[in-house]
Parts: structure tokens; C-alpha cells; sequence
């Protein structure tokens, strides 16, 4: 098989978050099982909820009617609801909000503590049979490469990881070479 140059560019670093990959489910629970005057939040009464800060995060809220879920935000999105589905884009600024009942208030309340996603960049990009990236990164935040052939378009493409380490304080991810003689590569991070 004969290799054909590979000219690359690499753009800024996109964080995000998946909970859970299908894109069909909620990254929260919102409940009050058996008459608990309380908000279960995926299976745990009153956690302490922590969000990435400028993330969009959504609820499927399942409560009594007299327990309405609200976050003291803004952001929010069909927020004082008991059932349905509720979206939180969290603040990009540093502070810290809370969830409560409508009607209880701070008989049912619970924290949101927000942090700022890690700032990974490309480091070094080796192309052969397979791409090597070296990004800034920590250990428990993974790099999930992207290409594109094509800017003007919204369409990009995961290339399949191999391998994806921490070594030496930088991420090493090791994935195959995607297709084209000239690609724009983007990388994506999650914990």
C-alpha cells in the first residue's frame, strides 16, 4: 500500500463530557421514590451535584407533583418542573448555585458546586500508518480525536482510538489515520 502525504492542521482543544453515550439519555435522575421528602438524583439522596462550567447538562426530572425540581440559575431550561426533561448550561463564571423544591425550598435543597474543564492542547502530532497525538492533559481526562477534510462544512469525524495514556505528564493517544491527503484534526476531552 503506498502512502500518500498527510498535511494536517490542528485546532483548539473542544471540551465536553459524556455521562453516557447515547445521545438520547439524561445525565441525571431526578426523583422522590416512595414519598422521600427528598431529591434522588441517579439512585442517591441529595448529592452534591459537580458540573463543568459553560457544559449543558440534562435532567430527566420524575418527582411528586408537590416536589417541582428547580436550579437557583441561569441556564436553565423548563426549570419548576415535576416531569419531563430539563436542560442546565452552566455558567461560565466561577460560582456555585443549588437545586430545591418549588414548594419546600430549603427543606429540599441540594448543592451545585461548578469547575472549570481542564485547557488541553496539541503538543506534537505524528503521522504514519497510524496518528500519534501528545496533548497536554491529566490523568483522569481522556483525548478524543477528530478530523475534517472540509471547514465550511459542520461534519467531523471520530477517528478510532487505539490507545490513550498518560505518560510523563501528557496524554499520548494513539489512533488511526484518517482518510485524505488533507485533514483538520480537533481533539475533544471527557473524565
Amino acid at each position: 500500500m503506498k502512502m500518500t502525504a498527510l498535511r494536517i492542521a490542528w485546532l483548539m482543544f473542544l471540551p465536553f463530557v459524556w455521562n453516557n453515550w447515547s445521545a438520547d439519555a439524561a445525565d441525571f435522575t431526578i426523583e422522590t421514590p416512595g414519598g422521600i421528602f427528598a431529591f434522588q438524583i441517579n439512585g442517591q439522596n441529595v448529592p452534591t451535584l459537580t458540573l463543568l462550567r459553560g457544559h449543558t447538562y440534562t435532567f430527566d426530572v420524575k418527582t411528586s407533583n408537590i416536589h417541582p425540581f428547580h436550579i437557583e440559575s441561569l441556564g436553565v431550561e423548563n426549570n419548576d418542573i415535576n416531569d419531563g426533561l430539563m436542560t442546565f448550561t452552566v455558567p461560565t463564571n466561577n460560582a456555585n448555585y443549588y437545586y430545591h423544591c418549588v414548594i419546600h425550598g430549603a427543606q429540599m435543597r441540594g448543592e451545585i458546586t461548578t469547575i472549570a474543564p481542564p485547557h488541553i492542547e496539541i503538543l506534537k502530532l505524528s503521522v504514519g500508518t497510524n496518528l500519534v497525538l501528545t496533548s497536554t492533559a491529566t490523568n483522569n481526562w481522556n483525548v478524543y480525536p477528530e478530523y475534517s477534510t472540509n471547514l465550511s462544512e459542520t461534519n467531523w469525524f471520530a477517528l478510532t482510538v487505539q490507545s490513550n495514556r498518560f505518560v510523563n505528564g501528557s496524554r499520548e493517544t494513539i489512533c488511526g489515520r484518517p482518510e485524505g491527503d488533507s485533514v483538520f484534526i480537533r481533539i475533544k476531552s471527557a473524565p
